[in-house]
């Protein structure tokens, strides 16, 4: 009977991460395409995170309620979803992306970002 060599495990790379299909876009373009009257943002936190401060002009749809349907057309415009780190509004471009209802972008880092960069934010309830 012969010896089975052991072959020692090789360790696996990590599986990598797919990459969001909702194209991100920085805080600094978004204020730009902002004050150029370019963009569309809608903001899709709850309505307390959307109190406490928001993008001037921004559009409140949260995810936890987001129908498709109910967003209204911004012909000639870019949506821009904004959340706080910019994962909630990759999921909802991807809901958009699946029912074919608009091409949106994502703020990248969202709210977060966006404060970071010290841009303009308004505070209370709307």
């Amino acid at each position: 009977m012969s010896a089975v060599p052991i072959v020692p495990l090789q360790p696996q790379a990590p599986a990598a991460e797919t990459p969001p299909r909702t194209p991100e876009v920085d805080a600094l373009t978004v204020e730009q395409w902002r004050k150029a009257g370019h963009v569309a943002i809608v903001d899709v936190r709850e309505q307390d995170e959307f109190d406490e401060e928001r993008i001037p002009g921004a559009l409140l749809f949260p995810k936890s309620a987001f129908d498709p349907a109910a967003l209204p057309r911004f012909d000639g415009k870019k949506l821009v979803l904004v959340c706080l780190a910019g994962k909630r509004s990759l999921a909802v471009g991807e809901i958009l992306q699946d029912r074919d209802r608009v091409e949106a972008l994502s703020l990248q880092g969202g709210m977060l970002a966006w404060m970071a960069a010290g841009l303009p934010v308004e505070t209370g309830t709307s």
